[in-house]
């Protein structure tokens, strides 16, 4: 078995809640997770892949994220595809064991080596010490917000010069701006020493292909109103006839689809997980069918893992990668009561 880290294969959650305890085995390249409204699709998406985005935070105290994932689960436990695995637990405080480890017995040390212990509000918050975080090849972890909601106020907010950005699909593109700028140096980078190594023009045409392709795909889908990709510049911008456009100018669907193929673009075709919920919000139907294709075809190393209500996006080869929220349910505590079925 591979020693790098490349995917989720398994996760375990026990307690979503208060009730369900889960168990959901992955596929390597695309997993859609279906269920009714209410089911829990969004609450399973969210701690996995909050958990995991956060998880070289160390200073977890006073963060309000453990108090929101801890309110919906007991325990998170996600398993890599070389074994490797990372264990979240969320404990009401009354019963932290964290108490009981000062008084130093050899079973409460033991407890104490196996876990970090961190944040002091209602939930205790505890990660297995397996020190992923530091590993070289820990994997890309990319968490999509699809929702053209209000951006809220926040301190790297406010110190941005750039007025137009005021929803979350806005603050993505803001971000990506700066790491499609990075990945356009890179690939300018490989494309010299190639020439330099006495490389054929094909050599670096393969280099560059990935850019192209996205490009091109960008072009296609905007076609119908008349918008193309400014090439001429490094940062993203948009013409329509001669007029030049700001990304922030899109309509939420166009700006929905530049940040995720643009994401996708800038992992570079290195192994990444990236999370995605309800990605069809604003998407026209056609975009829909197709997204899952694009999305493999900029990266064939990236895991997928999305939560959808939508038919049009499993239903271009994808049905048997459909994972509804009942079958991964694997026993249900009665609330109240300490019977478990």
């Amino acid at each position: 078995m591979s020693d790098i880290i490349k995917y989720i294969s398994k996760v375990e959650i026990k307690g979503l809640w208060g009730r369900y305890d889960i168990s959901w085995d992955l596929h390597e390249d695309v997993n859609i997770l279906s269920g009714i409204n209410g089911s829990g699709k969004t609450t399973i998406l969210n701690s996995v892949s909050k958990l995991l985005a956060n998880f070289s935070e160390l200073d977890w105290n006073n963060n309000p994220l453990i108090d929101e994932i801890g309110e919906h689960i007991n325990m998170c436990k996600i398993v890599f595809n070389n074994a490797s695995d990372i264990s979240f637990g969320f404990i009401n405080k009354r019963f932290s064991i964290k108490s009981e480890i000062e008084k130093g017995t050899s079973f409460e040390q033991e407890i104490y080596n196996k876990y970090f212990f961190l944040g002091e509000k209602y939930n205790a918050y505890i990660y297995e010490k397996k020190e992923l975080s530091d590993r070289d090849d820990f994997v890309q972890i990319d968490l999509i917000s699809t929702f053209d909601a209000e951006l809220k106020s926040s301190e790297a907010l406010a110190k941005l010069s750039v007025d137009t950005v005021k929803t979350e699909l806005d603050w993505e593109i803001y971000q990506l701006q700066k790491k499609y700028l990075e990945y356009q140096l890179n690939i300018g980078k490989r494309a010299f020493e190639t020439i330099n190594r006495n490389g054929s023009n094909a050599d670096v045409a393969k280099i560059q292909a990935n850019q192209n392709r996205f490009l091109d795909i960008i072009d296609s889908l905007f076609e119908p109103t008349g918008k193309k990709i400014n090439r001429k510049e490094n940062e993203v911008s948009i013409l329509i006839g001669e007029k030049k456009l700001s990304p922030y100018q899109l309509s939420s669907g166009e700006k929905q689809i530049l940040v995720i193929l643009l994401a996708v673009l800038v992992q570079d075709n290195k192994n990444a997980i990236l999370f995605m919920d309800e990605p069809e919000i604003s998407l026209h139907f056609d975009w829909q069918n197709k997204l899952i294709q694009y999305i493999r075809e900029l990266n064939p190393n990236v895991q997928i893992i999305l939560a959808t209500h939508s038919p049009a996006i499993i239903m271009d080869g994808w049905m048997d990668k459909v994972a509804n929220v009942s079958d991964l349910i694997k026993s249900e505590h009665k609330v109240g009561n300490n019977e478990t079925k």
